[in-house]
Order: C-alpha cells, then structure tokens, then sequence
C-alpha cells in the first residue's frame, strides 16, 4: 500500500513539472502576458538598441501610471473567466457591464500606449507593425468566434 501511495506521488510530481515546462514553452512562444513590447515584437519590427530603451522607459511609465487601473483589470478579467469555468451564468450577466467598460478603457489606454511607441518607428517599422496589428485582430475576432 506504501508502494502505491509513492509511485502515485512520483507521477503526480512529473506530470507537475511536465505541466509547468509546456506553459512555459507556451507562454514563450505566444509571447505571454508579462513580456514587454520590445521582448514580444523587438525582433518582429527589427528595433535599434536605441528604440528598445525609448519604448521600455515608455513601457516602464505607462505602467506606474496605470498600475491601480491595470491591477483592477486583472482582477475584473480573473473573476469573469472563474465564473465562465464554473458555468456561472448569473455572475458573468452580473460581471458583463463591468468587463465591458474595462476592456473598452483598456482598449483606449493601450492604442493611446501603441500610437506613442510607433511615433518612434521608421516607416518600414510602421508598416510591419500595421501587419502584425490587422493579424492580432484577426486573431482576436476569431477568438471570440468561439466563446
């Protein structure tokens, strides 16, 4: 019996770290939620040192100076999708006014962010940029296609 419990353990612990090494692969490749501007797109729009500082001072500020509406947000974003897990339909009809003006202030926030980081780009930037903006949406739209 002792035998099973520590083989059970065993498994349990590897899937643990198998779980963990895939989100973090994961998270790695899809350019997870706490990466910055230039880790997630520096060498998409072929940045300069130079603009890399630029846009992560601008990264650094935008986030002091939004810290308490962006913690919110994350908040208001986690309890939505526990109450989709949890198939609670009164508390998503509850929490839906309230996700949506946060999603439309984040919207506001970050293109108002963006506009100031592709002030920095050239014009080559700007277009590649452009294309990786319509694919996001793209992206984006289709992701909620399926909720």
């Amino acid at each position: 019996m002792n035998k099973t419990r520590w083989s059970c353990l065993a498994v349990a612990v590897s899937l643990l770290f198998a779980f963990t090494a895939i989100a973090q692969e994961r998270g790695g490749q899809q350019g997870g939620p706490n990466q910055t501007f230039t880790q997630r797109y520096g060498q998409q729009l072929n940045l300069t040192d130079d603009q890399k500082k630029q846009i992560d001072e601008m990264d650094a500020k935008f986030q002091k100076h939004n810290a308490e509406f962006l913690e919110s947000y994350q908040k208001t974003m986690a309890e939505y999708r526990e109450a989709r897990q949890a198939n609670d339909a009164a508390k998503l009809e509850a929490l839906r006014p309230k996700v949506d003006s946060a999603r439309a202030e984040m919207t506001k926030l970050r293109g108002a962010h963006e506009e100031k980081i592709a002030a920095t780009f050239t014009d080559d930037q700007k277009a590649q940029w452009n294309k990786i903006k319509e694919e996001r949406e793209a992206r984006m739209k289709e992701r909620a296609q399926h909720q």
